[in-house]
């Protein structure tokens, strides 16, 4: 039994494309959505039951809500919700499930008596435990588990410890319920019991090949642990087999920055080639180029600034993935060790995994180093281009190739060499600093005196700018390919000569899903019924998935609730769904738009269309914010068919799209494209 709880203002805009969509978000024929359908749905008179304990134990919460570990009882109230919400009953018999629900909201309700306490026992001591965070991107409580080996002593005053992140397999029916009952009721640790660490299991927000929010869970989970336990952050080591293996390849070398070493088990590291795509099969143009936002041999470089070690078993089908990786690592001069469980399928092979594992261990003893003589970066976004003490802030075209090579040569002398770069921003490490106040720095030959700051202190963090300490950091720019010193007087605009999308501002309505957003729907009606029917049922739609394949309740407010969109952005992104007749936070914006939108048309790229059949959907930074953007009429671009795979649960649209609505949505599109292109890089229609 299905209970939607959306919010009472969808209920009145009731659409005939609505039918085209169960209540799942995939159409009434694809049976590949997810979650799946029930192996043992309970009967009415079990869910009521539950929905009634459910509610009692809510109520109970209120009361500790406000507690900074309210997310380690939350979790369990989360999962039976959603289990409720959307039939999660994986189990041979309803009775089970009855018994993993019961068992989650016994384990919340003590925990409540104990927050009223202000106590956390459920902390103490070693062996596995159940924990929670609130998510920054929508508020939700995320759960993970952790392992604590025997007389492992940690927390405040203790000597900080090391941790591995492991990233699990693929899990269609490993949603919150069973993900949170199987790490609380737990009795032995997983298959790698590093000495004197503790390991977390992140839940990655589901099934989505860790990416998009379960990219950001990630590093949310981390960063949880890591007070909790005082861990030392530069000894935390990077695992995954099979979806978590394709996890590591893409957390590593996106981030290679963060980890003491990397491990990949198995798993995808590119769409075509794992897809065994044949050119009569390629999707639009578009899409192809964006295989480059988590192709992982797009960024193989980035593996020089970090140990990397792979796992196949001998027959696993998987394998060419690891061996297609060696062979583009080793064409970069990278040669990591990827060793091979003999007559393994797809699991680990007893003795290689003890290699594996010894070989992690003495990696983590070593500990990253934050300020390496050399560094090195490959990517096709400023998005993914900081690392360790440099940042490519700027590429000549966003999705094409760009790299930067720096070294330190000697104690007052920076080389760097790039390609397709146009900005860079870098905090000289300590060794390049023994010239005092001075700085030479050789760019693509070309030689400049630079004048830094005082030394800084330790200032890498994910997804910031890094702390703005006057003269500490460097910038130069590339205008008319001179290389010259930006200065810190004035920062890089967006438009001119400087202009560009930095890391801030990279493109893509998809990537405003990894950060903090706010759903913002109509508050008014449009000249169109059929777009005002569109657009209840897509918001309604998107709302409803991300719940069910990210696991949270996205924010949502009417727009009318927002009197000032410019202070609203500054600390989130707007998703703004309607039109500037229906939105009044879309009326606000839209002279700072680059669409033409009136009532009778919808203009943009040089073209026009009928805007009582058409749709604009874009991102843009117009809210005057560093790190927000506003989203019109997306949520996220992948949809239902696409979850078949985790290797297809990427961006399927360009930084602005128009679709005829004529053609209903469905598991694949939310209408027909009739075009879509990027923006430029100063955030500009592209000339054709």
């Amino acid at each position: 039994m299905k209970r939607l709880l959306l919010l009472s203002f969808f209920t009145a805009a009731v659409s005939p494309m609505q039918a085209q969509l169960s209540p799942n978000g995939a159409t009434a024929s694809f049976k590949g959505s997810l979650p799946p359908k029930p192996t043992a749905a309970l009967s009415s008179e079990q869910e009521a039951a539950i929905e009634k304990e459910l509610a009692a134990v809510t109520q109970a919460f209120a009361a500790v809500k406000k507690h900074a570990r309210a997310a380690d009882a939350e979790i369990f109230l989360k999962a039976v919700r959603y289990a409720l919400e959307f039939d999660e009953w994986y189990d041979k018999k309803p009775e089970d499930g009855v018994k993993k629900a019961t068992a989650l909201l016994d384990e919340a309700k003590k925990r409540i008596e104990s927050l009223t306490k202000n106590e956390t026992p459920w902390m103490n001591g070693s062996g596995l435990k159940v924990l929670g965070f609130y998510s920054k991107i929508d508020d939700s409580p995320q759960p993970y588990g952790v392992e604590v080996p025997e007389g492992l002593e940690f927390g405040a005053g203790k000597k900080p410890v090391p941790m591995w992140i492991w990233l699990h397999g693929r899990g269609d029916t490993a949603t919150d319920l069973p993900f949170v009952y199987s790490r609380l009721m737990a009795k032995k640790p997983g298959q790698f019991q590093p000495a004197g660490t503790i390991v977390i299991h992140p839940f990655g927000r589901y099934c989505n090949g860790w990416k998009s929010a379960g990219e950001t869970d990630v590093f949310e989970c981390r960063d949880d642990a890591t007070k909790r336990f005082n861990i030392d952050t530069n000894r935390i080591a990077l695992a995954g087999f099979s979806m978590g293996g394709a996890g590591a390849w893409h957390l590593g070398a996106h981030y290679a920055d963060q980890w003491a070493c990397v491990h990949t088990g198995a798993g995808f590291a590119d769409v075509k080639r794992y897809q065994k795509l044949t050119p009569d099969k390629y999707p639009a143009w578009y899409e192809q180029k964006l295989w480059g936002v988590y192709d992982v041999p797009d960024y193989a470089r980035n593996f020089f600034n970090v140990p990397l070690i792979s796992y196949s078993g001998e027959l696993d089908a998987q394998r060419d993935s690891a061996e297609y990786m060696i062979e583009v690592l080793g064409k970069e001069g990278l040669h990591p060790p990827h060793l091979i469980g003999p007559g393994m399928p797809h699991k680990y092979h007893p003795e290689t995994l003890k290699e594996v594992q010894a070989w992690i261990e003495k990696a983590v003893a070593k500990g990253r180093d934050l300020f390496p003589d050399e560094v090195h970066i490959q990517t096709k976004t400023p998005f993914y281009g900081r690392m360790k003490w440099m940042n490519l802030h700027g590429l000549e075209e966003s999705w094409k190739e760009a790299r930067l090579d720096a070294k330190v040569a000697d104690g007052q002398t920076i080389e760097i060499k790039t390609s397709h770069v146009t900005r860079i921003v870098f905090y000289p490490p300590p060794q390049a600093r023994k010239g005092g106040g001075s700085l030479k720095v050789i760019v693509d030959g070309a030689e400049l005196k630079l004048t830094v700051g005082p030394e800084l202190p330790q200032f890498e963090t994910f997804m910031s700018p890094g702390p703005k300490v006057p003269g500490s950091m460097c910038r130069l720019i590339k205008e008319n390919g001179v290389w010259r010193d930006f200065g810190n007087e004035q920062p890089f605009q967006h438009e001119g000569p400087q202009g560009g999308k930095p890391s801030s501002h990279p493109g893509l309505m998809d990537m405003a899903f990894l950060k903090r957003f706010l759903v913002v729907l109509p508050d008014g009606k449009s000249s169109s019924p059929a777009v005002d029917a569109w657009v209840a049922a897509e918001s309604a739609h998107f709302l409803t998935r991300w719940r069910s394949l990210m696991r949270g309740d996205a924010r949502v407010v009417k727009a009318s609730e927002i009197k000032d969109v410019i202070e609203a952005g500054k600390t989130q992104s707007l998703i703004l769904w309607g039109t500037p007749e229906s939105n009044s936070c879309l009326k606000q914006l839209a002279a700072a738009l680059p669409v033409q939108w009136s009532a009778e048309k919808v203009g943009l790229g040089g073209r026009s269309f009928d805007a009582r059949t058409h749709v604009p959907l874009l991102t843009y930074p117009c809210l005057q914010s560093p790190g927000f953007e506003v989203v019109i009429n997306s949520g996220l671009t992948f949809r239902e068919a696409h979850d078949r795979t985790n290797s297809l649960q990427n961006p399927k649209l360009p930084d602005w799209a128009i679709l005829d609505i004529t053609q209903p949505p469905n598991a694949e599109t939310a209408g027909k494209v009739v075009a879509a292109d990027f923006f430029d890089e100063r955030w500009q229609v592209r000339k054709k």
